[in-house]
């Protein structure tokens, strides 16, 4: 068999009427979403997510609130007097430490 029959084999009616079209569109799956990051892609899969999602931006708006009223209440300024008695308080314990301490050479 020559070349020239094979081309002409392959290029009859008879064989061109049996084999498949060419395929000329190339079909490509669908770019996946990520489920974390993408909102509507999960609403899809999990309605509950909706309410999920916003009970825990809640819950974490009052975890900051909280968070921020605490250290506002330690970092406040206390009264001269309060912080007079703190003072003084440290400086009896401190004498009553070295007078019944072995080392009085302070």
């Amino acid at each position: 068999m020559v070349n020239a029959d094979l081309a002409r084999t392959i290029n009859s009616d008879e064989v061109q009427s049996v084999v498949k079209p060419i395929k000329k569109k190339v079909k490509r799956a669908p770019m996946k979403k990520n489920l974390l990051k993408n909102l509507n892609t999960m609403l899809k899969l999990n309605p509950y997510a909706k309410t999920a999602r916003r009970m825990s931006l809640l819950a974490e708006a009052q975890r900051v609130k909280a968070k921020k009223e605490k250290l506002d209440k330690k970092r406040a300024q206390i009264p001269k007097e309060e912080a007079a008695a703190i003072k003084a308080t440290g400086k009896a314990w401190y004498q009553t430490m070295i007078s019944d301490s072995d080392y009085t050479e302070f």
